[in-house]
């Protein structure tokens, strides 16, 4: 049920915070007004904020929450993307590294034995 529920909160979720909802609900709320007008300032107070935002800023409150979501989709996509490039980076640095690490001490496993011999024609 609850996969259902999440399944059917996205679905609402986006089409309701289509631009052509919002026009659709604008057109509705105002088309109203040709068979009812408010009669004094506190009726137009009334439909304006009761009425007129509720209808039509919702909409748009959420097609404007999910434009920022996709900007910072995107902008988490570019960090990501450029992460993995630089881990790409040091993994490769850390290669080159080990494979001088191996060399270096093949060196000095060579220079041992160069000074051990040294050594020895040296004390006998």
């Amino acid at each position: 049920m609850n996969k259902f529920n999440d399944w059917l909160g996205d679905r609402l979720s986006y089409w309701l915070s289509t631009m052509a909802v919002f026009y659709g609900v604008t057109f509705l709320i105002l088309s109203t007004l040709f068979f009812q007008k408010p009669v004094n300032m506190l009726g137009w107070l009334q439909y304006i904020i009761a009425i007129f935002f509720q209808g039509v800023a919702l909409p748009v409150l959420g097609y404007t929450s999910r434009k920022a979501g996709d900007v910072q989709a995107r902008m988490l996509k570019e960090t990501h993307d450029a992460s993995m490039l630089e881990l790409d980076i040091i993994k490769k640095q850390q290669e080159e590294h080990m494979k001088e690490h191996v060399e270096q001490r093949k060196i000095i496993n060579e220079l041992h034995l160069i000074i051990k011999e040294i050594h020895k024609k040296t004390c006998h």
